[in-house]
């Protein structure tokens, strides 16, 4: 997600007509026609200003996302179906197949989710295309708000085309709600991350080429997700699972409500309404009414699915003391939903970069510090990079080549670095 001037201390904008990637020393121009190049921009300062920005991306939902097929309980991968897609804004020579798997809810019942598969131009080199499953940042939680409904998939040269310009070969799911029939489970770091893995399975299925070795890249709520992917793996410990890159990892969730009620920026508020709307996913018995002000509440239920920057604009007209009850955070299924999310209370697989920057108001500094002791303390192996100066977006793009360092050595089975105390 996108957090512009107002955060980051300026505007991280790349070039409409040309990219730049300064990577291992080497410049690769990608010219791009009519593509914008913001990446995740999700924030808007009004529903009408979010209006604009989705009707400028969006594609139609089509029947491709809501066939889903017999109702039978299937194996969490497999693949529903797959086609090629044309109607993204993609650099030159990459190839896009929308993909349709089952999956698994929070509650362990069968669910489908969407997602595309990208393969970079050219052949792939022996042993397939190395494998990276992308998993997404904040996009909205209403049903249009899937990355591969947007024709840039939401991220664009935010992270996602830089890795197949590098050789890399990306599987995006959407998550289960989004796309597809059914409530999103925003911030609920197992049920995104089981989308993620099982996005993996459904990518071999439907596109030849690709290496069974794989890692997980996820930003913000992503990264978030990609923390529950290792600890999901914890437990699968697929061999072929080679570790974890968690970019501004929603890593602490309590220290991030507590960051966005100081900064009070009502731009965030939608972020506090839609983590609500997955607090309710997670947990049915919930009631929002129980947490949000009435005026916060009739924005809720107006808006937090009509749209996805449009929704997001919609709460920027509360200030963010408006929004919440002064007794939210001891409602019973808050605390709940928060002890849920809480990564390092399970052991991890595979190694894990911890990114973040040093200026980002979201998932600040001292969350990415206690979240590292707790994985340590959990036996993770992992290295934590903090990048001074840059902000939640600006970190993905500053943190690049320390990204693809780290992900090339994984693939080619150098150890891992570990930042965690011997013993």
């Amino acid at each position: 997600m996108y957090i512009g001037v107002h955060l980051c201390g300026g505007h991280w904008r790349l070039l409409r007509k040309a990219l730049v990637l300064l990577v291992t020393g080497v410049c690769i121009a990608v010219p791009m026609e009519g593509a914008s190049a913001d990446g995740a921009n999700l924030f808007a300062r009004s529903w009408h200003e979010g209006r604009v920005i989705d009707a400028e991306r969006a594609l139609p939902i089509t029947p491709f996302y809501t066939r889903l097929g017999s109702d039978t309980a299937t194996e969490p991968g497999t693949l529903v179906r797959a086609e090629p897609a044309h109607d993204f804004s993609l650099p030159p020579g990459v190839t896009a197949t929308r993909i349709l798997y089952h999956t698994r809810t929070a509650d362990n019942r069968d669910a489908v989710a969407s997602g595309v598969v990208l393969t970079p131009s050219g052949t792939p080199p022996g042993g397939g295309w190395p494998l990276l499953a992308w998993s997404h940042g904040t996009s909205g939680v209403a049903t249009n708000c899937a990355p591969s409904l947007m024709t840039n998939l939401f991220y664009n040269w935010e992270g996602l085309y830089e890795y197949l310009m590098l050789g890399y070969a990306v599987v995006a799911t959407d998550y289960a709600g989004l796309g597809t029939p059914g409530r999103h489970a925003y911030l609920d770091m197992t049920s995104n991350a089981t989308d993620v893995v099982h996005s993996v399975v459904a990518a071999h299925a439907a596109v030849p080429g690709l290496s069974r070795r794989w890692l997980v890249v996820g930003h913000s709520q992503g990264g978030l997700s990609s923390l529950g992917v290792a600890e999901l793996e914890g437990t699968l410990k697929d061999p072929n699972f080679l570790g974890t890159v968690a970019l501004a990892g929603a890593s602490d969730l309590e220290d991030a409500l507590d960051s966005v009620m100081k900064v009070k920026v009502p731009v965030l508020n939608g972020l506090v309404a839609f983590w609500i709307y997955g607090v309710k996913t997670v947990y049915p018995d919930f009631q929002p009414k129980d947490v949000l002000t009435e005026k916060g509440l009739a924005i809720y239920v107006m808006s937090v699915e009509d749209g996805c920057s449009a929704a997001s604009g919609a709460f920027a007209a509360l200030s963010t003391d408006e929004l919440l009850r002064p007794d939210w955070s001891r409602n019973l299924y808050i605390r709940k939903f928060l002890q849920r999310n809480r990564p390092g209370s399970r052991a991890t697989y595979g190694p894990l970069l911890l990114v973040g920057g040093g200026n980002d108001v979201l998932f600040t500094e001292s969350a990415g510090q206690k979240i590292a002791r707790r994985l340590c303390a959990a036996g993770a192996r992992l290295q934590r990079k903090t990048y001074p100066g840059l902000g939640h977006d600006p970190l993905v793009y500053g943190s690049l080549k320390d990204q693809m360092d780290w992900i090339a050595d994984r693939f080619a089975g150098k150890p891992a670095p570990n930042d965690c105390p011997a013993g």
